[in-house]
């Protein structure tokens, strides 16, 4: 004989699923229009196209330049440029010609130079940008020797250690693992394969966790005439022409920021310092379409690349060349992004280095909500933000300058009213 179920105790078996549904969510903050959600532990922020303040905005200021077209060397860099800033506001720039740093005090004067080329400790074949541990050194990675190189910040050699393979763009965090690219699964025969692996790597460089992996190939096949060296060059623009770049940055707790932004995902991964991955930033965003413009910029700017032995070369052939090039039909969903002091996300969504009329960026919040988007004209190649500043190589008719600016955010308070 069934017994009758009594209303209350129906209402309770109804309403479990949605307490469970709700369990997993985080009540949306007054105003925003987006949703987060819990999937296997994963914390997954999804934002709308439209941004929570649309009102905001930084407004920088230059406040510093260093650099100049003639006169002291010490001031004068060439077209491979990379800027870090350490906590005193001390500048160091890479001088990537001449395997060099040059190290600047807080007024933008010439300290000293560091490194040099090289294959003794503190000397460098490739060179990259200045990043610094724990104990606040610098460390430095050359691909080239396979080598990473630890000096003090003024210039003296501390420890070298040498990679089993190629590790390139090194991240060290504070626990002694690294973030890096490997090349894997390489074969050759008639035209070359491996794969680029984006992870995080314990101290013996073995792979902890795995965050992206990108096959790549490149056809070796023998060409001849100036029809083959055109199509030579027109395959090798045609692979870089506006294709998403794997960005990395750590957090002050030693937490991953990692986006590889392909056209039609605007995503932003945030991983644990032990690579698990914890959170998923996206955003609502319609792709935007390769136009002329986009073409002419980016020939204007592999124009001094297109080198040969002999020289560069004549207009009628580089004409030829971008006749060739096979571009893509859309942008990457952004170009690179920054962590801000306060922890705010500086997302770089077209540059005008890129062929817009100036720079679009886009503004998270700590919690990954889609705050602002604004447009500036200060460039952002290398930017980085330090002591309550904001530093980039900017370059003025083809000269390149380090930037410091003083900014302000407009249209915002700590209330978010």
């Amino acid at each position: 004989m069934f017994q009758k179920i009594r209303p209350i105790f129906l209402f309770k078996i109804l309403l479990l699923p949605l307490v469970i549904y709700l369990g997993t969510c985080t009540p949306q903050k007054s105003g925003w229009q987006g949703s987060v959600e819990v999937v296997d532990g994963v914390r997954i922020i999804k934002n709308p196209s439209s941004p929570l303040h649309p009102e905001l905005k930084i407004i920088f200021e230059e406040d510093l330049t260093i650099g100049v077209e003639d006169g002291d060397e010490h001031y004068m860099f060439g077209d491979q440029v990379f800027l870090n800033v350490d906590k005193e506001g001390h500048i160091y720039v890479t001088v990537g010609e001449r395997k060099t740093i040059r190290r600047y005090d807080p007024a933008g004067k010439f300290i000293q130079s560091l490194g040099g080329p090289g294959q003794g400790p503190g000397e460098f074949q490739d060179i990259s940008v200045v990043r610094f541990d724990t104990e606040g050194d610098i460390y430095l990675n050359d691909t080239k020797q396979q080598r990473l190189s630890f000096l003090s910040r003024e210039g003296q050699h501390i420890r070298g250690i040498k990679f089993p393979s190629l590790f390139e763009k090194v991240v060290l965090n504070s626990q002694g693992l690294y973030i890096a690219r490997y090349v894997d699964n390489v074969e050759l025969g008639k035209g070359k394969k491996w794969d680029y692996v984006y992870g995080l790597f314990d101290d013996q460089f073995r792979l902890k966790a795995e965050f992206l992996r990108l096959s790549q190939g490149v056809d070796l096949k023998s060409k001849n005439g100036q029809d083959a060296l055109a199509e030579m060059f027109a395959d090798s623009l045609s692979r870089s022409a506006f294709v998403p770049v794997v960005n990395y940055v750590l957090d002050d707790m030693d937490n991953i920021y990692f986006g590889y932004p392909v056209s039609d995902k605007y995503e932003i991964r945030v991983y644990s310092p032990e690579g698990k991955l914890t959170n998923l930033i996206q955003r609502d965003h319609e792709p935007i379409a390769i136009t002329r413009k986009h073409k002419a910029c980016f020939e204007q700017n592999q124009s001094g690349l297109m080198q040969t032995k002999t020289g560069a070369l004549d207009p009628s052939l580089r004409q030829k060349v971008y006749a060739l090039v096979e571009y893509p039909e859309y942008l990457p969903a952004f170009e690179r992004f920054i962590l801000m002091e306060n922890g705010w996300l500086l997302v770089v969504v077209e540059s005008a280095q890129s062929g817009g009329r100036s720079t679009l960026v886009d503004i998270f919040s700590k919690e990954g909500e889609y705050l602002a988007q604004f447009e500036t004209d200060i460039a952002t190649d290398w930017l980085c933000f330090q002591n309550g500043k904001a530093y980039a190589v900017a370059a003025v008719d083809d000269y390149k300058y380090i930037k410091r600016y003083n900014f302000s955010i407009l249209g915002y308070t700590e209330s978010g009213n």
